[in-house]
């Protein structure tokens, strides 16, 4: 029997034993050895063995140099043993490696992790299955021989793969039951990637996408695996999968294993915006009788817009609604992007031709655009903006015939000139049909870019407005109890102590009730009154965006305190007064700063007062700056007549100290 000892098959084969490492350095000894441990106590036939050292024809002397092979591989085992006997024997014709239980072979406990990981997720414990299933696919990710070729060698390769496909997608179905969808996608697309023609790693990803919000991109991947099957084998999907991808046009499920998700991971629930929800519900009645309705979600970045577009859209799609679902990223060069995605993921999720209800002139530009039609051409390619805009409304028509739709498209403010002009189009072309269009856009833009496309929404707002058929839903932060009830339905803790009765409300305080800011802060390791990374990196990026003369008031502001006067951080700048005043109004735009009292008719000499809407951001510039700047900045302010509000206290530190 062998000491205790893990042998390592995939990768660089490797033994590992009493704190020592052995390798063999022949091919040919290489498989011979994964051959016996893997054959267990049945062993194999010198035949078997030789075909796999030997996979094509074996040459004239296979017996005599087996036997060699085989004397190699007893002695390179002898050491391992802790019996006198050698574990590698000829027992009834066949060669048996004998281990014993004390001996772990990477590949095996691979599998049974894999089969545990199963288990676990059917009996609703997430976190097991994540944590079997990510141990197992470390291990399977390692190639199995790869050097070597052979029908045994790729058979085995062949069940390893199918084995990791498994242990991705039990890990991508763990990880969304846990919240976790960035991971949960990562997994998928991985088993995706691997195994293109594995309809279940398909359907993984697709329950990942659309749990995200993201339908458009969990019907591309279905177009993706439906293109793939007919191409390269020439099959449908099976009714599983088709099953499944109908399903998207319902309300989004969040699908989680049986069992929900681990306790202390739960999904990040939806409370409050119940007057934003109402709004939302009555242009939705409006729409589903035939009244074109245009709702505008606006707020800061981390408030909860597309949250609500996504539980608005799940209610929409449980009264019977079509979602048409799309998206702005930064810096595209899809044309008409957000539109695109949304009516192409109609076009791939309809059983039937969709094309068939639109106009034979309009199917040609259809076909040049979506993907799902062989689309899109390149820009130049494009007809003209005319045709291509009729063709879409008339798609987009057909669509709100058969049903209600919902167009919703988020994060507008990255909408090229192009998109903002054909949602301005489809908005003004379908005045009596059954849709509802809800555009999000971030209303913290630091770009001249981004403002105008902000400014052509709100134009593009006003005659809806003005015909009771448009409205702006503005997302502010969560109240206290709206922020008690998130902290309570999502189990994420708070560290206090005896000085602190209330952590939440302390939390509350600081993050302004923005969801991302306040779950960050009390998801951190540091305590409640740190500033997480994630955090720190969105006030970075800010910061880096609004300008020179911005970020110098903003750091000045944020050593001086979270409520400042312009004259108290102006001069203490080093900015002239005209530059200043831009600087200010650059951080009133972004939403960092907010005017809370101001000289009327009775206080004319009262100085406007300005605080930071988020202390965890002044906190974050703050912490972001040296000691140095930070001693030049309260060295200025000491010699800055006026007054100044919130600063003594903060101008008595020595510049070295943080908050």
């Amino acid at each position: 029997m062998f000491m205790d000892a893990e042998i390592e098959i995939l990768g660089p084969m490797a033994v590992r034993c009493a704190g020592t490492v052995h390798h063999l350095h022949s091919a040919q000894a290489r498989v011979a050895f994964a051959r016996l441990v893997l054959a267990g106590p049945e062993g194999v036939t010198r035949h078997e063995l030789a075909d796999v050292v030997w996979p094509g024809a074996l040459p004239p002397t296979w017996a005599s140099a087996l036997r060699t092979l085989v004397s190699r591989l007893r002695a390179f085992v002898g050491p391992l043993q802790a019996e006198p006997t050698n574990p590698l024997v000829k027992r009834g014709g066949r060669y048996v490696l004998a281990l014993g239980e004390n001996v772990l072979v990477d590949v095996e406990e691979a599998t049974r992790s894999v089969a545990a990981a199963h288990e676990a997720l059917n009996a609703g414990d997430v976190a097991t299955a994540d944590r079997l299933a990510t141990r197992a696919a470390d291990r399977l990710r390692s190639p199995f021989l790869a050097e070597y070729e052979g029908d045994w060698a790729a058979g085995q390769r062949e069940r390893l793969t199918e084995c990791l496909i498994t242990a991705l997608e039990i890990g991508s179905r763990a990880a969304m039951g846990s919240g976790d969808h960035g991971r949960a996608a990562l997994l998928a697309e991985e088993a995706t990637a691997r195994a293109p023609e594995r309809e279940s790693a398909h359907r993984c990803l697709m329950a990942v996408r659309e749990a995200m919000g993201n339908r458009g991109e969990a019907l591309r991947a279905y177009q993706r695996l439906r293109r793939y099957l007919a191409e390269e084998l020439g099959v449908d999907p099976s009714p599983e999968t088709e099953a499944a991808y109908l399903t998207l046009l319902g309300p989004s499920a969040g699908v989680v294993p049986s069992g929900g998700p681990a306790v202390g991971h739960r999904p990040v629930p939806f409370v409050g915006r119940r007057h934003e929800m109402a709004t939302l519900a009555g242009a939705w009645a409006r729409a589903a009788r035939g009244r074109r309705q245009f709702v505008l979600v606006t707020g800061e970045s981390g408030i909860g817009k597309t949250r609500l577009l996504r539980e608005a859209g799940a209610t929409m799609a449980a009264e019977g609604g079509l979602l048409l679902v799309g998206r702005c990223d930064e810096g595209t060069m899809v044309p008409y992007q957000p539109l695109v995605e949304a009516l192409d993921g109609y076009v791939a999720a309809s059983p039937d031709d969709p094309l068939d209800a639109v106009r034979p002139a309009a199917r040609g530009p259809l076909r040049m655009l979506l993907p799902s039609l062989g689309g899109p051409c390149p820009p130049g390619e494009l007809p003209e903006q005319p045709i291509l805009f009729a063709a879409l409304t008339r798609l987009l028509l057909a669509a709100a015939n058969e049903r209600p739709c919902a167009v919703l498209i988020d994060d507008a403010h990255w909408a090229d000139p192009q998109t903002v002009a054909l949602l301005r189009h489809l908005l003004r072309t379908t005045a009596d049909a059954r849709l509802c269009f809800v555009v999000a856009a971030r209303n913290d833009l630091p770009t001249s870019a981004q403002r105008r496309v902000r400014a052509d929404l709100d134009e593009a707002m006003l005659p809806f407005e003005h015909a009771g058929d448009g409205t702006e839903v503005a997302l502010g932060g969560l109240d206290l109890a709206s922020t008690r009830a998130l902290v309570r339905e999502s189990g994420t803790g708070t560290d206090s102590d005896a000085a602190d009765a209330d952590p939440v409300r302390r939390v509350h305080a600081r993050s302004g009730g923005n969801p991302f800011m306040l779950l960050e802060m009390l998801r951190h390791r540091a305590g409640p009154d740190a500033v997480p990374p994630a955090v720190a990196r969105l006030v970075a990026a800010k910061q880096a965006a609004i300008g020179q003369d911005a970020a110098r008031l903003l750091q000045v502001a944020a050593v001086t305190g979270s409520s400042v006067t312009f004259d108290a951080v102006a001069g203490a700048a080093g900015l002239d007064v005209l530059a200043a005043l831009d600087a200010l109004e650059a951080l009133l735009k972004v939403g960092i700063l907010t005017e809370v009292t101001a000289a009327d008719s009775q206080h004319p000499d009262r100085p406007t007062i300005y605080e930071f809407r988020h202390d965890v951001v002044r906190q974050a510039v703050d912490e972001q700056m040296s000691a140095a700047r930070r001693r030049h900045i309260t060295s200025r302010q000491r010699t800055m007549p006026g007054p100044r509000t919130d600063t003594d206290h903060r101008l008595s530190r020595t510049g070295s100290e943080r908050p």
